[in-house]
């Protein structure tokens, strides 16, 4: 990972390591703080999910990188800012079952937020960012922010409007082939660590929801046969499939409200796709459940199904 990201840092392992001064480049959920509702929220799912998978949860305050006093280490503004991540700590820690078994890592670092979760993306397992409300109000907000990450980031980031149930599906939406390939893989994935069924939602679009009158697409060409290839690296999930027409985004938002984890892709263009990422954009702003975006590089990675090693490394929930 780039180091840019972490200059004038004053962080440490808060559990499982000693106090380095640095933060441990290896794969971690990655979640920033500021001590909103919203992100206490994004906390508390990141939290679970890092449990489940067995990897650090790494918790994020970023200060503005302004030469004063109160915000350099050691000044006001960081001593703020170290006391807000312990008590985030000690909250995330109150909601997993075995609090001992998970590494929670804190730091505080000057800079942009925007700019150094990218970076922080090159390592990354997963990046969680936590949003409220609805409306035009959130979109303004996800526009300047998570949208950002959910276009540009090299790892899955995850949406999360509210911590989430604890029962239903995965939903995986889809639309064409290859591109579902990575998408029903980490479904399958987040279904397995979650315990619970996949529902493969396939989208048959006569006309694409965002394309002008007269265009035509092709139906959902995934195919059982296709949807089975995938199941094979967890063949204990329980796999559903639903087909829905007309706006895919209203479909899936009516599905979300009884689902955990919504998981879909923004894949290249070329391997198709464009779709998929119009979809992705308009379920970050609308899904009620935490949504699970994976980065275009994933779906490109796959090709035709001769870099299956590839898919089942990147396209990690």
């Amino acid at each position: 990972m780039s180091t840019r990201g972490l200059r004038n840092t004053d962080c440490a392992n808060e559990i499982g390591a000693s106090d380095s001064g640095g933060i441990d480049p290896g794969p971690a959920i990655v979640v920033g703080v500021d001590g909103s509702s919203a992100a206490m929220h994004a906390a508390e799912w990141a939290a679970t999910e890092a449990a489940a998978r067995q990897v650090p949860l790494r918790l994020i305050h970023f200060v503005a990188p302004v030469d004063k006093p109160a915000f350099r280490p050691g000044g006001t503004r960081f001593r703020q800012a170290r006391d807000l991540l312990e008590t985030a700590r000690k909250m995330v820690l109150g909601k997993v079952p075995e609090p001992d078994r998970l590494e929670v890592q804190t730091a505080v670092l000057r800079g942009h937020a925007d700019t150094a979760l990218l970076e922080m993306s090159e390592s990354a397992a997963l990046i969680v960012v936590g949003t409220s409300g609805a409306g035009f109000l959130t979109r303004v907000v996800l526009g300047s922010t998570a949208l950002a990450l959910v276009r540009n980031a090299h790892c899955p980031v995850a949406i999360v409007r509210r911590p989430g149930i604890a029962t239903g599906p995965v939903l995986a939406p889809v639309i064409g082939w290859p591109a579902a390939a990575p998408i029903l893989m980490a479904g399958m994935r987040a279904a397995a660590l979650r315990h619970t069924e996949l529902l493969v939602v396939r989208i048959w679009q006569g006309r694409p929801w965002a394309a002008p009158p007269g265009h035509y697409v092709a139906p959902s060409g995934v195919t059982d046969a296709q949807i089975a290839q995938c199941r094979r690296t967890h063949p204990d999930v329980e796999v559903r499939s639903v087909t829905v027409a007309g706006n895919p985004a209203e479909a899936i938002e009516r599905f979300s409200a009884a689902a955990q984890l919504v998981v879909i892709g923004t894949a290249d263009h070329r391997y198709g796709g464009g779709a998929t990422a119009a979809l992705a954009h308009e379920l970050v702003r609308h899904c009620d459940c935490p949504v699970l975006v994976l980065p275009a590089e994933t779906a490109v990675s796959t090709g035709h199904g001769g870099r299956s090693h590839a898919v089942s490394a990147s396209a990690r929930p």
